[in-house]
C-alpha cells in the first residue's frame, strides 16, 4: 500500500507538493477549495498545468476530498449546491491530473433509508457534466449518515449509470465507530470478506487510514493519530501489508502529534510497520 496524507493548499496548490514531499508522503489527499464554504475556487490555470505536470514525479496518487457541505439527498437548495460544487470539483480534478473525487453523499431518510431516486439524479448529473477521466467516489461513514452501512456504498454504486466512474473510499475510523471489529486479525479478515461479497474488493479505490479516538461502535467520527486511538497499531499493519491493497493509497487524516495535521510521525510508524 502507497501511505499517502491529506495536506493543506495554503498558499496556492504548488505548495501541496513540498508539504506532502517533506512529511514522506507517497500519495496526496487535498481539498479543491475550501471545505466549509461551497464555492469551488480553484487555482489559475499557470498553476494547475504546474501541479499537473510536477506531482508524478514525487507522488503516486493525488486525490480530492470534497467539500464538508455536501449533502445529494438534502433539501433541494442544498442538492442544488452539492451537484454544482462535486461538478465544478471534478473539472477542476482533471486540470489537475487527479482521478478521484472522495464524497460523503449525504443523510438518510428519517427511517434511516436512502433516497434512491434522488441519490440517482444528483449521482448521474455529476456524471454527465464531467470529464470521464475522474472516478466519482463514495467514502464510508461512522453510521450516523449514508455509508454506515457496505450496503449502503453497494447501492449508491448501483444508481450510477456509467459503473466504470464510481468507487469506494473506505475510512478506518469510520468504519470501527460504525461497528465493524476490524481490530484483530480474526476481525480484519472477516471485513475483508465483507467487502467482497458485498461491494468486491476492485471497487475500493482508497482508505483513509485513521486510528480511532473512541471505542469500537461508538458512532463518533473522531480520528486519532496511529497507535494513540482504540484500534492501535498493530491493525494497521495487517491492512498495509495485505497484497491485496497494492498499489492503492491510504491517506492519512489524522490530527497529528503536534496537532497540525498529518504528520512525518504517522507517516513513519506506517511505513515501519510495512514489511519491505
Amino acid at each position: 500500500m502507497n501511505i499517502g496524507a491529506h495536506v493543506s493548499t495554503a498558499g496556492g496548490v504548488l505548495n501541496a507538493i513540498n508539504k506532502g514531499k517533506d512529511i514522506g508522503a507517497e500519495a496526496l489527499q487535498i481539498f479543491p477549495s475550501s471545505p466549509q464554504r461551497w464555492q469551488i475556487t480553484g487555482w489559475p490555470d499557470e498553476d494547475c498545468v504546474k501541479f499537473k505536470d510536477e506531482w508524478p514525479k514525487h507522488f503516486k496518487n493525488v486525490v480530492f476530498h470534497s467539500i464538508y457541505l455536501n449533502n445529494l439527498a438534502g433539501t433541494e437548495e442544498i442538492r442544488t449546491k452539492s451537484i454544482k460544487a462535486a461538478t465544478d470539483s471534478m473539472i477542476l480534478a482533471e486540470k489537475l491530473g487527479i482521478s478521484q473525487l472522495i464524497i460523503h453523499t449525504g443523510t438518510y431518510l428519517s427511517d434511516k433509508k436512502i433516497d434512491e431516486a434522488l441519490l440517482a439524479k444528483g449521482i448521474n448529473e455529476i456524471l454527465s457534466k464531467t470529464p470521464k477521466t475522474t472516478k466519482l467516489v463514495f467514502e464510508n461513514s461512522a453510521s450516523a449518515t449514508i455509508g454506515g452501512k457496505l450496503e449502503d456504498l453497494r447501492t449508491l454504486m448501483s444508481l450510477a449509470d456509467d459503473k466504470t466512474r464510481v468507487g469506494v473510499c473506505l475510512d478506518t475510523c469510520h468504519a470501527y465507530a460504525a461497528g465493524f471489529d476490524i481490530k484483530s486479525h480474526v476481525g480484519y479478515e472477516k471485513f475483508m470478506k465483507e467487502i467482497e461479497n458485498i461491494i468486491k474488493v476492485q471497487n475500493v479505490l482508497s482508505w483513509h487510514l485513521n486510528d480511532s479516538k473512541f471505542e469500537l461502535g461508538a458512532k463518533r467520527d473522531r480520528h486519532e493519530n496511529i497507535g494513540e486511538g482504540f484500534l492501535g497499531k498493530e491493525f494497521f499493519g495487517f491492512i498495509i501489508n495485505d497484497k491485496r491493497w497494492d498499489n492503492t493509497a491510504g491517506y492519512l487524516e489524522t490530527p497529528g502529534f503536534d496537532n497540525s495535521g498529518p504528520d512525518k510521525n504517522n507517516i513513519n510508524i506506517l511505513k515501519q510497520l510495512r514489511h519491505s
